[in-house]
């Protein structure tokens, strides 16, 4: 009788670990399947010659089914043959799409290293523009997660002004020296800028201000 009872235990003690098996594996393969998954969107891109054309745009998707591309250093377009060409900033002006209702929209512009990136415009106008892109950066020991954001400040003749979001009275004096031939906008400059939650809203009327 005993014997009877412990071979039943074995048994099911094999069928609970081979169900656990069975359930991980699926779970890795969803998992897998969906990280890896892409879809695409409808949208363009400007190549060097000032040409726009009509494109499928690749977009990644994350384990929650978030967007997972990095859009700030490249690109994928789907060609003719239905194969994806990666294009850096170094190779097209622009690309845009639009993603379950959303219009996304990059430019290929300096940066403060040295080097181009697609950055989202924030305000594009005849006398000046902004630009931006950010980092995540994890938290570390008792530093907090933070997002780092850089601005890139464009005028007509393609003369840049390089920005991190850290509001300071540096930061505001570099603004008021880039755009000094604005006087209108010197006052301004001065009033704005106070608070770091009201950073990007307070940019956003400088260069309407810069722009009129």
């Amino acid at each position: 009788m005993s014997c009877k009872i412990k071979l039943y235990h074995q048994t099911n003690f094999l069928k609970i670990v081979s169900m656990k098996r069975i359930f991980l594996t699926s779970l890795f393969l969803l998992l897998f399947t969906t990280i890896n998954s892409q879809k695409t969107a409808s949208g363009y891109y400007m190549n060097q010659s000032n040409d726009t054309i009509a494109a499928e745009i690749k977009i990644g998707k994350g384990v929650f089914g978030q967007m997972s591309t990095n859009f700030t250093d490249e690109v994928y377009i789907k060609d003719s043959l239905n194969n994806f060409k990666k294009f850096s900033p170094s190779d097209i002006k622009s690309y845009g799409f639009e993603y379950e209702g959303k219009k996304y929209i990059f430019f290929s512009k300096p940066t403060k290293k040295g080097e181009n990136k697609f950055l989202v415009p924030m305000y594009l106008g005849n006398k000046g523009s902004l630009y931006q892109y950010g980092n995540f950066i994890a938290g570390n020991g008792y530093a907090l997660p933070s997002q780092q954001v850089f601005y890139t400040f464009e005028k007509p003749n393609e003369e840049y002004l390089f920005l991190r979001n850290i509001l300071n009275k540096k930061f505001k004096i570099q603004i008021k020296e880039f755009y000094s031939e604005h006087l209108e906008t010197q006052e301004l400059i001065d009033k704005k800028l106070q608070y770091w939650l009201d950073l990007n809203k307070d940019l956003i009327e400088i260069m309407q201000s810069i722009n009129k």
